[in-house]
């Protein structure tokens, strides 16, 4: 008796082995809460900060500050540890944010820790694409895998060739 199940449960496993290989279609979703929206710069503006003592730390938390407001694509400081006075480099978008904006955001960081001196304001020149990339964030991505899998012969084909 126990061989005769031993044959058959070896039937079943066999038998339902598949030569096919399994295809597994993935999908993935963009999520649309992370997604900040692009700044396309189109002034610069130099000013001189007082104020700061250290690149990463001071330059890190105006360049945070700035970016926050969503109309900051770039934010460059020339910092020299002897210097008093800082300069910075802001890359915006005028239809975003004003420069007397973005000066009133500095001066009242840190209980008022920086001050903001002489500033310069000048046109960034947008260079056109010949191509344009379309991204279309509502349908989502899909990758297909192929994996292959281990085929044993049928075992059916097997026997019926040793009864005929």
């Amino acid at each position: 008796m126990k061989p005769l199940a031993i044959f058959f449960s070896s039937f079943l496993v066999l038998s339902a082995c598949s030569s096919e290989p399994n295809v597994v279609l993935l999908r993935t979703e963009k999520k649309h809460s992370t997604v900040k929206p692009i700044v396309q710069a189109n002034r610069l503006l130099t000013l001189e900060v007082e104020g700061m003592t250290c690149e990463m730390g001071c330059g890190g938390s105006i360049r945070k500050e700035l970016k926050a407001t969503g109309g900051v694509e770039r934010v460059e400081f020339n910092f020299i540890d002897a210097n008093k006075i800082q300069t910075a480099k802001i890359s915006f978008d005028k239809d975003k944010i004003t420069a007397d904006r973005m000066v009133k955001i500095i001066t009242s960081m840190n209980d008022k820790q920086f001050k903001v001196g002489n500033m310069h304001s000048e046109a960034i020149d947008i260079p056109v694409s010949t191509e344009s990339v379309k991204a279309n964030a509502d349908s989502p991505e899909k990758i297909k895998i192929s994996t292959p899998t281990f085929a044993l012969p049928n075992l059916m084909d097997i026997l019926s060739s040793f009864v005929n």
